[in-house]
Parts: C-alpha cells; sequence; structure tokens
C-alpha cells in the first residue's frame, strides 16, 4: 500500500460555522451531507421522501414500474451512492466535526464494508480536519445527547429529520432551492414563466377501486377515479404551456437533485421530444405524489425560462453565508456540463482567484443578502452564466445570468478548499469529477501512483460495489496548467467512465 500524503484543506465547513456569527458559531453542528429520494425508499430505515419532494434521475427517467419497493438492485445503487458516495465526498471538506452517515443495508458485511469505504477516504486528512463518522441505519436514529451535537447542518431536506434541531427550518431550506424562488427573488436570473398546478391528488383510498388495491407512490394507469381525472387536467395544462412557449428556452422541475431536471429546448423537434417524454410517464410519476401534506409547498411546479444566448463562461461559484449577511468567498470553478445538461464536474484556476473574486463579489453578496433575508446561513453554490455585450472595456462588456443557486454544499467546493495543496506543489490548475471503474481503489491508487504519491490527486469519495463488480468514485486531480490538466483528465477518461451524480 502506498504512504499517501496527508492533506491539509485551506478551510473546512466546520471553521466557516465557527467564524459565521454568535449563534451557530457557538454550537456543536453535526452534519448531514447523503443524498434522498422521493421515488424509492433506499432501504427500510431510509425512507423515500414524501413531502420535501425531489426529482433526481431515476425519477425522471425510469419507468413507474421499476420505481418499487421490490426493486432491490436499484435500491443498492442508489443507496451506494446517495448514503456512501456523496456524503464522502462532502465529508471530506467537514472538518472536525460529527458528520452522520446511513449504512447502505444491516448485513454485518455491508456494515462494515460501508464503514471501511468511508474510514480509508478521510484518513489522508490532516487529524486537525478529520471528522468523527457516526454510522447510523436511517436518520431516525440519530442520537445528538450521546455525540455531543447541539443541531443538525443537513445538505438536502430529510422528511425523517423532522423534529431534529437544524440549522435552517426545513421549509423555508427546500423552499430556497426551488427553481421558483430564483425566479422570484429579483437576482439577475433569466426571465421565467411558471405553470403551477392547482388542487392536489387524492388519497388513494378516496379513489376507485383500482387504487385502494394499489400500495404505488403513483396512480396506476388503470384509474378510473377523481385522482386520474386531476392528473390529466394538470398534465394537459403543462403540455399546453410547453406547446405554447417561444423558442429557444429551458425547462425545469421545481426541485432537483443529482443532475436531473433541465431540458435545453432549441429546436420543434427537441420539444416534441419533451412532451412525449412528459406525457409518457413523468408527469404522472411527479403529480402523483403532490398530496395533502405537501402541496403548499408547490412541488410539481414547471418552469420555462428564457435561453441565455451565445455564453462565453459556465461559472461555478461557491461561498458562505453568514448570520449577519456577510459572505465568505470560497471559489470560482468552470463548470463541466454533459450533452444532457448534467454537471459532471468542475475545473479551477488558482491563479486567478483574485481577479475573480473581485469580479463576482458584488454578485455573490446580491445572493447571500437574498438568502440572509429568510435566515439561512451555510454554504452555497451558484451556478453563473457569462455573456459578452456590447462596451469599450472587459469590465463593463461583461454580462452574468445566475441560473441556478444550490443552497447546501456542491460538488465543486473542495476544490478551493484544496488551493494550497496544489499550488504548494507546482500545481495551478485542478478539476474534480465522478468516474466509474472495474478497479478497486487499490488498483486505481497503484495505477496512477506517481500522482497520488505527488499529491497531484486525491479520492474524495470511493464506492466497490462488489455485486456490480466495479467502483464509483469522485476524484480531484491538478497540473501545472489547463493544457496539462485537459492532457490528464483525457488520460483518466480513456481508463474510466464519467458519471453523473
Amino acid at each position: 500500500m502506498l504512504d499517501l500524503p496527508t492533506i491539509t484543506l485551506d478551510t473546512t465547513l466546520t471553521d466557516l460555522y465557527a467564524r459565521t456569527g454568535p449563534s451557530l458559531g457557538k454550537k456543536r453542528i453535526g452534519q448531514v451531507l447523503c443524498g434522498t429520494s422521493s421515488a424509492i425508499e433506499l432501504n427500510q430505515h431510509f425512507p423515500r421522501n414524501i413531502k420535501y419532494l425531489y426529482q433526481d434521475s431515476p425519477f425522471n427517467s425510469l419507468p413507474q414500474q421499476e420505481l418499487i419497493r421490490e426493486n432491490d438492485k436499484l435500491k443498492y445503487s442508489l443507496a451506494s451512492k446517495y448514503l456512501s458516495l456523496i456524503p464522502q465526498r462532502e465529508a471530506f471538506i467537514a472538518g472536525n466535526t460529527r458528520v452522520f452517515l446511513f449504512n447502505v443495508n444491516l448485513s454485518d458485511e455491508q456494515i462494515h464494508h460501508d464503514e471501511q469505504e468511508a474510514k480509508r477516504t478521510i484518513a489522508v486528512l490532516n487529524n486537525n480536519q478529520r471528522p468523527a463518522l457516526v454510522f447510523c441505519p436511517g436518520p431516525e436514529h440519530i442520537d445528538l445527547e450521546k455525540h455531543g451535537v447541539d443541531v443538525l447542518a443537513s445538505k438536502l431536506v430529510l422528511d425523517a429529520l423532522d423534529g431534529y434541531p437544524l440549522t435552517c427550518d426545513p421549509e423555508i431550506h427546500w423552499l430556497l432551492n426551488t427553481k421558483e424562488a430564483l425566479a422570484r427573488s429579483g437576482l439577475p436570473t433569466p426571465r421565467c414563466d411558471i405553470v403551477e398546478l392547482e388542487g392536489y391528488c387524492a388519497d388513494r383510498q378516496d379513489c376507485c377501486a383500482a387504487c385502494k388495491d394499489d400500495s404505488s407512490p403513483f396512480v396506476p394507469e388503470c384509474c378510473t377515479g377523481p385522482r386520474s381525472t386531476w392528473l390529466q387536467q394538470s398534465v394537459r395544462k403543462v403540455i399546453k404551456a410547453v406547446r405554447g412557449r417561444s423558442l429557444p428556452f429551458v425547462a425545469k422541475n421545481q426541485q432537483t437533485f443529482a443532475g436531473a431536471g433541465t431540458w435545453i429546448i432549441n429546436t420543434d423537434q427537441e420539444r416534441d421530444e419533451l412532451i412525449e417524454q412528459l406525457s409518457s410517464g413523468l408527469l404522472r410519476k411527479l403529480f402523483s405524489q403532490v398530496t395533502a401534506i405537501n402541496h403548499t409547498l408547490k412541488p410539481a411546479t414547471i418552469l420555462l425560462s428564457d435561453m441565455v444566448v451565445n455564453p462565453i463562461a459556465n461559472h461555478g461559484l461557491t461561498f458562505f453565508v453568514c448570520e449577519d449577511g456577510a459572505s465568505i468567498y470560497l471559489g470560482t470553478s468552470e463548470q463541466m456540463i454533459d450533452e444532457n445538461s448534467s454537471w459532471i464536474g468542475s475545473t479551477i484556476t488558482y491563479s486567478q482567484q483574485n481577479q475573480l473574486e473581485d469580479r463576482f463579489s458584488p454578485i455573490m453578496n446580491q445572493v447571500a443578502t437574498w438568502l440572509h433575508s429568510h435566515g439561512y446561513v451555510g454554504p452555497v453554490g451558484t451556478d453563473i452564466l457569462q455573456t459578452q455585450s456590447s462596451g469599450d472595456t472587459l469590465k463593463q462588456s461583461l454580462s452574468f445570468s445566475i441560473v441556478d443557486v444550490n443552497v447546501r454544499t456542491s460538488g465543486s467546493m473542495c476544490l478551493p478548499l484544496l488551493r494550497k495543496h496544489f499550488t504548494n506543489r507546482g500545481f495551478d490548475c485542478a478539476s474534480s469529477f465522478g468516474i466509474t471503474t472495474k478497479a478497486t481503489r487499490d488498483e486505481f491508487i497503484q495505477e496512477w501512483s506517481t500522482q497520488f504519491q505527488d499529491g497531484q490527486m486525491c479520492l474524495l469519495a470511493w464506492y466497490e460495489d462488489k455485486f456490480a463488480g466495479e467502483s464509483f468514485a469522485d476524484i480531484a486531480i491538478s497540473a501545472k496548467d489547463n493544457e496539462e490538466l485537459r492532457t490528464l483528465m483525457e488520460q483518466i477518461k480513456a481508463m474510466t467512465e464519467q458519471v453523473t451524480f
């Protein structure tokens, strides 16, 4: 086994919370950094979200008949990513605090595997920045008193955390992450048509015989009662809005996670393909879950926004909002987006960060002021498209449009925190992205042994799926310049596959 260098981050989430102000700064904050699904339970102790709906990739893309409790293969695949891989990546920057993780399942072998994977990932961190990992069967099993925690900071809003003390009210946290909140915020964002539903889906016990006999969270195709009537009316309303929207436009789900819910529509053919996707099951799945307990949150609103024309850059701005509304700049990266408009990674140039901080501070402070007005304190990732307009100077001719605000930790947040680790070794550029590979962790590290030993590459997360015979990982790599970084990225890509989380 190789002797890997110790990684010391520039700062951590724990450090940032300590700096944020007198209220949270004095509290012992535990962190819950996992993903969640509204389509299917991840295991018997991690139920699907029912009140706070999220549309992830499986929710949007998989047929309704696959999103069933008995689909153990799908549940295991999602649980390994949402409950192990993503929390590892976020725990890497959490700092010296309690981080609560949840087991993929509760077999003795699986519990051991989950713990070993996470502990090996954070073992390279400086002792003073290494989180204390606490494994639980599910969110309801978190024992704050036992672990000396006053309040929880959660990446996503989990139904199962209802009743726990949280750094942000869950309804406010969920709403701040919606696309509608951004559209109505007054921030510089593309104009948006908001398509809202009227009413909600009735309980299946108040519908027809087919619904009463069905335990699925979705309205069955054979429904003949009021649920089907309401659902069909709602679908027609959205389809009518999509048909009538002038080209080009961007269609978005209200609340998304894990690379889902954005469609770029430039042509009539793409519009027809979107309508087919919406009509053939996506809206049925989504609208089925709009119920009496969540309809006031408007979780199934569809948004149709103007297209940002000819962007010259896609920036990921990361920062931290303090209790007084001030913001702490972390970094600005370039977003890597695939053909499905899903985030697959980011790149950063450290020598440009002072200039980028000056450029983006005004818009960062605008976002921080808006979030502060709703009581939010914590990490933020903001996606900003940059365009070129007329003007005599570069400063005058740049225009910025906020296309997304993730009021939580983001996938690129690790890059600014690794700045000194990389630049002290002569590496000015870095990237983080997800991969899937047939190699084990040890095999992958051995294959890139020089880069790992030189501190040029590090694992932010690793999960080996022994059943599928493959591993999922998030990695950070660095290079002296962008050309060398692109070469290294291509070499890694040739030996692995990119994967979107």
